[in-house]
């Protein structure tokens, strides 16, 4: 895939998301889906932007070099960027508008929208290589509990998830 194709694919995630990890069923369809990426690089890339410094959209980086190099990774930071550097004059001059009722609804079914999408990307990228056993399926209950109110760091989570992985796995 060019340099300028890999630039339109993180522009529309990035545009189309909520920050984050909402940009992540977006960009499993276009990626994984054609054979561009592979699930294993897609969670290569969200644990090294969960264990990054920043925000956690910023994944989207990683996953750019490891599709395309240094030339991917300048394009979705640059695709990253643009979205935001667009949206916040726009918000600026419209603020009046956007704190009323019905925008306030579409904000929240778009986030009720992203949340759906993300547990639906999830699931499709634990059972791509089969039915996960259930250790694993114990495992992911216990990261959401230790992770729910914030207060357990996610590299911790990832650390434990790791070293359980390794005793546990094959």
């Amino acid at each position: 895939m060019d340099a300028l194709a890999l630039f339109g694919v993180f522009l529309k995630a990035s545009a189309l998301s909520l920050g984050g990890l909402s940009s992540l069923p977006l960009l499993r369809a276009d990626l994984v889906a054609p054979g561009i990426a592979t699930d294993d690089q897609v969670v290569q890339a969200i644990a090294i932007g969960r264990i990054s410094t920043g925000p956690n959209g910023l994944y989207i980086v990683s996953l750019g070099y490891l599709v395309g190099g240094i030339a991917g990774a300048t394009m979705a930071l640059a695709a990253a960027s643009i979205p935001p550097l667009v949206i916040v004059p726009i918000t600026a001059a419209g603020r009046r508008w956007m704190l009323t009722t019905p925008v306030a609804g579409l904000v929240r079914g778009v986030a009720l929208a992203t949340a759906g999408l993300l547990a639906a990307t999830g699931i499709g990228i634990v059972t791509a290589t089969g039915a996960p056993s259930w250790w694993q399926l114990a495992l992911a209950a216990m990261a959401v509990v230790l992770t729910y109110r914030g207060t357990v760091h996610p590299a911790l989570v990832i650390a434990i998830g790791a070293a359980a992985g390794m005793a546990l796995g094959r």
